[in-house]
């Protein structure tokens, strides 16, 4: 899934909370919305272009555009790097609201998950901006945006109900941290303790804020926050990565503080394991996994006896799995929860690693990872737990792509088939509910895969992920997929790397028809 656009209102351009209205930035008129060279349903600049993100309903667009010879060689045009890294004219960022030539930023910092708001910086201002009621709202001034790490730091983020942000704004040349209701417009300011505030993130539940502060850890007089040595590309308009290399960190070792946005102290300390909703999951000294509830009463999910690794932590279902450390290199898989304690007849080699571990599905149901089944100890497989009905299945074949509801879509590789040599797939549908043998949807050269609300987009099927049925094919060429069953594709077939583009019908079209 992909950003979106946002909308009008008159507003001030200096303060982050008052001062005098201005003319619109961002939404303005209709009227004057579209360059008059460009068509109206094209999104940018015939030069090239890389998405970076757009709305799931594809009312706006996040890309990079390369639109002057920067390089001087007579010629605007780029190349792809290993790295992410963009060979040739520089790419320089523009927001799409609507069809048109775009809007100059500096980043986009967060978007909403429901797609209304954006948090971007644009002539070091950072912006508020709501897609629905068209407001533009000035958070913060003298803002720095940060084109160059590979990883920026987390400085705004939102609830997963797109209903609170947390964000960080300069105060006397330091950052602290702001959390803004959305509906309300209100904010307050939260007290991250000592040491300077690099990042912070808003827990998804939107009851906690989550800090990363640093102090000066290897005695050099300052303070410093974390700089990665890698081959990664910067963030900012970086291009498909190939391979990177990482070679440690340079500075200050950061530390993380816990705070509840409706108030209490600030936490930290090596037994905090991780939030849960309006709890806290923390390790006793006895090696048993309490979750602390917010009023201080503290309940045992996993028992002493387990010495359990907390694995992954459910808040939707209110339990966590974990792996047992009872014995050496393989421990068994459970559940535990205030009312669950269940083996789950899995195990997992030790010591723990959390590379293979990831919800496969938006809703949180399906959770993937690599275990071993008491018959076969020594092979580990792809499974899936479903952490609604809490049983595990081992994949059938290949490995999960993606899920919704009990429906997944597994990847199988086929071997290079001549003329040409390339690696192929299979995608199968299979309902992990009913273990039935999967049905075989598409076999085709692998290719990107593009989600929008249920829908997901891949091997050139558009398929209904929740209801577990294929809706039609589809070319090739997407750049993105919106939830109106719409792809954003190149005008120029064959130049997926040029602009300007549009969004049609998924199913592939005549050239005639593509054709301005």
């Amino acid at each position: 899934m992909r950003l979106h656009p946002l909308l009008f209102t008159v507003l001030l351009a200096a303060c982050a909370s008052q001062g005098p209205a201005s003319h619109p930035v961002f939404f303005m008129p209709q009227a004057a919305a579209v360059a008059p060279a460009i068509p109206a349903e094209d999104y940018g600049t015939a030069h090239p272009f890389v998405l970076m993100d757009s709305a799931p309903d594809g009312r706006w667009l996040f890309a990079c555009q390369a639109r002057e010879d920067t390089n001087s060689d007579g010629r605007i045009e780029i190349a792809l790097g290993f790295h992410g890294n963009i060979v040739g004219d520089a790419l320089r960022p523009y927001l799409f609201l609507e069809p048109g030539a775009g809007i100059r930023i500096g980043e986009v910092l967060a978007v909403a998950p429901t797609g209304r708001f954006l948090v971007l910086v644009r002539d070091r201002t950072l912006w508020l901006l709501d897609v629905e009621t068209r407001a533009e709202k000035v958070l913060a001034s003298d803002v720095t945006p940060d084109t160059t790490s590979p990883q920026p730091l987390i400085r705004a983020s939102f609830s997963r109900d797109g209903l609170r942000l947390l964000y960080l704004r300069p105060e006397g040349g330091r950052p602290v941290a702001v959390v803004r209701d959305l509906l309300q417009g209100t904010e307050r300011m939260l007290d991250a303790g000592r040491g300077l505030l690099g990042q912070a993130l808003l827990d998804p539940s939107g009851q906690w804020a989550v800090f990363d502060v640093v102090e000066d850890t290897n005695a050099d007089g300052k303070e410093s926050w974390p700089r990665e040595d890698t081959t990664l590309a910067p963030a900012t308009c970086r291009g498909p990565v190939i391979s990177s290399s990482h070679f440690g960190w340079n500075g200050d070792t950061p530390v993380r503080r816990y705070r509840r946005l409706e108030g209490g102290p600030l936490l930290q300390g090596d037994d905090i394991l991780q939030t849960m909703g309006e709890g806290m999951l923390r390790r006793a000294p006895d090696r048993s996994i309490v979750l602390e509830h917010a009023n201080g009463r503290r309940e045992t999910w996993v028992p002493s006896s387990c010495n359990g690794t907390l694995v992954f932590a459910d808040a939707v279902h209110e339990q966590v799995v974990v792996v047992c450390e009872t014995q050496p290199d393989l421990g068994p898989l459970e559940l535990h929860g205030a009312r669950i304690h269940q083996p789950l007849g899995w195990r997992m080699f030790l010591p723990f690693s959390g590379r293979h571990i990831r919800l496969s599905g938006s809703d949180g149901r399906l959770l993937s990872l690599l275990a071993a089944s008491e018959s076969e100890p020594a092979r580990a497989v792809h499974t899936v737990i479903d952490l609604e009905r809490r049983t595990v299945r081992g994949v059938p074949l290949g490995d999960v792509l993606v899920s919704l509801g009990p429906h997944a879509l597994l990847r199988e590789s086929v071997n290079p088939v001549e003329p040409d040599g390339r690696w192929g797939a299979r995608l199968w549908l299979w309902n992990v509910e009913t273990g039935f043998p999967p049905n075989v949807l598409s076999e085709a050269p692998d290719s990107d895969l593009f989600w929008a609300g249920d829908t997901v987009l891949i091997m050139g099927k558009r398929i209904d992920l929740r209801a577990g049925k294929v809706l039609e094919d589809a070319s090739d060429e997407v750049l993105a997929l919106d939830t109106q069953g719409r792809v954003l594709r190149p005008i120029e077939p064959g130049s997926p790397l040029y602009g300007p583009v549009r969004w049609e019908p998924a199913l592939k079209a005549h050239e005639s028809q593509r054709t301005r």
